[in-house]
């Protein structure tokens, strides 16, 4: 993770992105809001720095270039951009205000159909990010508990308790919280049983996230961890912000087989709008009455009107099945591609949002990446580590992703 300011070269981007780049670095660091959105971040020259619109599957950046989109806004866009139905929602939300000096019916709605939606969960709750409603799940956890200690596997935001562990240069976050934090590698049943023999007894949570995308998944792991919870009184936590809603309606639990105490939501909920949910079993979650978490735009009525919609159409729409078979028809291409011009990848995960292995050395890895990525987004295809099918996209753009990816690796080859 690049968390240092890169200088970049002049020319490196088009004049347009470049002196609209110089201008927003002017006034804010990394001229963006978020990490993974940087431009200087694993630095790609083909990617433009700026989308100034998107629908459907497809973007297109200040110079009017067009590509067919695999990042999905970081995960959040499960039904398109600009889905019909859900722009309709928020405006008719719109036309009756945005937020009110005491809660909008649009609350109550929006829960009920988000726990219908979901199918496991007893009660819900509303935020705005995915590192909120993490840190949300983990207050209610060491109240609920009455401990301290927690074991963690994958990212789950930005906060003090979790900044330490994931190896942030100068965090600014007392290291002390280091003595409360217990690392576990996914998929590894040895880190499992050695953390709770160490620390069961202390531990209030664990907060894994059901699938690293850069592995297959592993439901023992997630089997193992519910047996061990259920033992020691530790509450599990699913952060849910990427899988959910995305792996299936009702997420992790009805993918795998396996229910938490709690878990995490934000991307898909409500397809780009601002949203996030912490969801869980009654006798948790209603230890917000002996703790605190409050804020004020967490009922915001806009972004509830769009989750509304969304799960509408999770409930009419095949979209799931859409998004497991294109996806599918995505990483067998990939796989025959990589097979045919003998090029140091596979692809790994899950169909939904496949995630291409490099092999080789660090160093091999990381070029053939860059090389690869590189002359995609040249040729309008807007790769990602994961790469995230959406409702909007069709078989023909999965097909065309396809060829790109082949003119890619055969002028990767002549030139190799």
């Amino acid at each position: 993770m690049n968390t240092q300011s890169t200088a970049l070269p002049e020319g490196c981007m088009s004049p347009r992105h470049w002196a609209h780049y110089q201008k927003a670095e002017a006034m804010m660091p990394w001229a963006t809001q978020t990490n993974a959105k940087r431009y200087d971040n694993d630095f790609i020259a083909t990617r433009p720095p700026f989308i100034e619109r998107a629908e459907g599957c497809r973007m297109w950046d200040m110079d009017g270039r067009e590509y067919i989109d695999y990042r999905a806004a970081l995960g959040p866009i499960v039904l398109g951009y600009r889905y019909p139905e859900v722009e309709e929602a928020v405006r008719r939300q719109l036309d009756k205000g945005t937020l009110f000096s005491m809660a909008s019916p649009v609350e109550a709605v929006a829960a009920e159909a988000i726990l219908q939606t979901l199918g496991w969960a007893d009660k819900i709750r509303f935020m705005k990010t995915g590192a909120d409603v993490c840190a949300c799940c983990l207050r209610l956890a060491r109240t609920y508990t009455g401990r301290d200690h927690l074991a963690t596997s994958g990212y789950h935001g930005y906060q003090d308790w979790f900044a330490l562990s994931f190896g942030w240069p100068n965090p600014g976050v007392p290291v002390a919280l280091n003595d409360y934090i217990h690392k576990l590698t996914y998929g590894n049943l040895e880190s499992v049983e050695q953390v709770f023999k160490a620390h069961g007894e202390q531990l209030a949570a664990v907060i894994v996230s059901p699938v690293e995308w850069s592995q297959d998944p592993r439901p023992d792991y997630l089997k193992l961890l519910r047996e061990r919870c259920d033992q020691y009184g530790v509450v599990l936590i699913f952060d849910e912000v990427l899988t959910g809603f995305r792996l299936a309606k009702g997420g992790a639990p009805e993918y795998f087989g396996v229910k938490p105490d709690l878990s995490a939501y934000a991307k898909g909920i409500a397809n780009g709008y601002p949203l996030s949910a912490y969801a869980g079993k009654a006798e948790v979650m209603d230890t917000l009455n002996r703790s605190i978490i409050t804020t004020t735009y967490a009922g915001e009525t806009l972004s509830l009107a769009a989750a509304i919609a969304v799960m509408q159409v999770f409930e009419r729409e095949p979209v799931h099945a859409h998004l497991f078979r294109l996806g599918k028809r995505l990483r067998e291409g990939f796989d025959a591609a990589f097979a045919e011009f003998d090029f140091p990848a596979r692809t790994i995960g899950v169909d939904v949002a496949v995630d291409i292995a490099f092999s080789g050395t660090d160093a091999e890895k990381l070029k053939n990446r860059h090389d690869l990525f590189e002359k995609l987004y040249a040729k309008g295809i807007f790769a990602n580590n994961e790469w995230f099918i959406t409702y909007a996209h069709r078989e023909s753009d999965i097909d065309d992703t396809v060829a790109k990816l082949r003119e890619s690796l055969q002028e990767l080859s002549n030139h190799g």
